[in-house]
Order: structure tokens, then sequence, then C-alpha cells
């Protein structure tokens, strides 16, 4: 299987979902009894002090349908382990989780004091998953499919959907679907310089490559460090790859839906237009007409952009000119003589 399709390089990922799967399935099933110990309420963290169950209900999901929606945003959402390094991600996710569980006590709070009772929030690690529609919103480019109902439907609709399902359960899990955006939200805004206090050191990712790592059988351990999207070039070629098969499968779609209409070049009167000698005339002349060929003007921005996939600048410069400036052609050139 392709790596871009599987969980095989990304670690963190991949632990997340394992947690998530195995001890939802544990409480759901053989251990029914201790859920109760993984429910947060107001009177149990203002009246009782109970402040740990603030950690404990992040653990695992008490509704399984929570479970299956949030696995399948997991999975879509490994693409930022892949983009910003397991280290990096593993901070991203500690920080903006930090950030959205302090609002979420904040809105217990003040709602205690507003005497508005609110139910136990949704359990589960939602304060992981909701701040990652952030960077999935500006990051991630949409790629129109097709359109339902008038709407335009892309790649990215599908986690959209999803996270609004479940968002839509309770008012409390709107509330806490709030919280972790506008965590996420903080946390790509670095408020406070919160970006450069939560991070995870490199005796622990070098500790957690060593044993969860080869628990789950990952080759390349969490202790890689990107700093940028897209750090590596073979991930970039792999991304680029992803790109250029949805614009090619989008074109073709395109291309079926539009049926070339067949004009009559010999505009005259007649089954075969031989009426007006003049355009025929015309015509057999522009035939026999020499076609020359202008070079073409190859964009340096386009050539900027291949070049830092990691493809030679004169072979870049060669595809662009026969692909006519069309970036999307020179890339498939680029990767079927690479």
């Amino acid at each position: 299987m392709d790596s871009t399709m599987s969980l095989r390089y990304e670690p963190v990922s991949k632990f997340l979902l394992g947690s998530a799967l195995g001890s939802s399935i544990m409480l759901n099933l053989p251990f029914r009894q201790y859920q109760v110990y993984f429910i947060c309420t107001q009177s149990q963290l203002f009246d009782k002090g109970q402040v740990w169950r603030c950690l404990s209900s992040k653990m695992a999901f008490l509704d399984l349908k929570d479970l299956f929606v949030c696995s399948v945003l997991i999975y879509y959402f490994r693409v930022f382990e892949k983009r910003f390094g397991s280290k990096n991600f593993a901070g991203h996710l500690l920080g903006s989780a930090l950030l959205s569980t302090l609002l979420e006590v904040l809105v217990m709070c003040g709602c205690r004091h507003l005497d508005i009772r609110l139910d136990p929030l949704p359990s589960g690690p939602l304060c992981f998953i909701y701040p990652l529609f952030v960077p999935f919103y500006c990051d991630i480019p949409r790629v129109p499919l097709s359109h339902l109902w008038g709407i335009p439907m892309t790649g990215k609709s599908i986690c959209y959907i999803l996270g609004l399902q479940a968002a839509s359960t309770s008012p409390e899990s709107i509330i806490v679907a709030l919280c972790g955006l506008t965590g996420g939200l903080l946390w790509r805004l670095n408020f406070l310089k919160i970006q450069s206090l939560v991070r995870v050191p490199k005796f622990i990712a070098t500790f957690c490559s060593a044993t969860i790592g080869r628990l789950f059988g990952v080759e390349r351990g969490i202790v890689q460090d990107t700093s940028h999207i897209g750090a590596t070039r073979e991930f970039q070629r792999q991304e680029a790859m992803e790109r250029l098969e949805q614009q090619m499968l989008w074109r073709s779609l395109q291309q079926n839906n539009v049926r070339p209409q067949v004009q009559n070049l010999v505009n005259g009167p007649g089954i075969f237009g031989m009426g007006n000698n003049n355009m025929a005339d015309g015509l057999r002349n522009r035939f026999h007409e020499p076609v020359v060929e202008e070079p073409v003007e190859v964009s340096e921005e386009q050539v900027q952009q291949l070049v830092e996939m990691g493809f030679h600048q004169e072979q870049v410069r060669n595809a662009l000119q026969q692909a006519n400036n069309d970036i999307t052609t020179a890339t498939s050139i680029l990767l079927h003589h690479t």
C-alpha cells in the first residue's frame, strides 16, 4: 500500500487512533461500570474539586457514534503529521488541546455563575481533533469535484460533514466544537507565544521513538523535526502526485461532460457548402500557408515553484514549453520522466 494511503509513517496519528479505539471499546464493552470516572460535570469539577476529570474525560469516547466519526477524521488529518513532522505535530496537538480544555473550563465556570446548567460535556479526545480544522481550512487546497443541490462539493467536504455531525449532537457538543476551533485559531496565531512554550522535548521524542514507534512498527521515529509544510522533497512529490491525479480526474470529467460542437467551416449554401467560392479559396490558401510557431515564454514563477519541488531547472523549462505553460501538464511530464 502506498505510504500516502496508510498510517505507516505517522506514529502520532497511529497512536492517537489506536488509543482512542482501544480505550473506547474497553469502556463500552467489558468495563462499562467504570464509565463514571470518564465523565466531567460542573458539580464534579467545581463543587468536588475533581480537576483530574478534565484529563480522564479526554481519554475515551463513551458514544460509539463519536468514536466512528472522529476515527475517520483522525485518519484524514494524518496529512498534518506528514507535513509538520511528528515532533512538531505532537506539539501542535498538545498546545491546541491545552487551549481548548482551558476554554471549556472557562465556559463551564461562566455558565455556572449564570445559573446555566450543562449536561456532561462529550467525552473523548475531541480537543485534539477540532483544532485541526483550522489548518485544514487554511492550508489544504480545495479541489472541486461535483455539485450537490447547487452546492459545490470538494475533497474536503466529507471532513466538514463529519465535523458538523459530531458537533450537532447536543448544545454541549457545540460548546466543545467552538472551544476546539477557538483553541486551534489561538495556536495558529501564536497567542501569548504559546508555540514556543509548548514543545515536545527532544529526550521525550527519543524515548517515544524507541518505545511507541517500535511498538507500532514505524520505521521512522517521531524524532524527525520538520519546520515547514512539505519539508522533504519526497513528500512534496507525493503531494504533487495526489494533486495531479485529482486535477486530471476533474479535467477528464469536464471533458466528458462537454461535447464538441461540429461546425461547418465552409459556410455556403448547399450540402457541402461550396456555394461561397471566395471562402473556399481562402480556406485552401490557409491550408497551404506554413505555420510558424512562436517559442513559448516560460513563467519564472512556475519554474521556481517546480524547482522547489526537486526538479532540475533545465528539465522544468523544457516541460513548461512542451506544456504551453500549463503547470499541471508540466508536472505530469516531469514526474513521468523522473
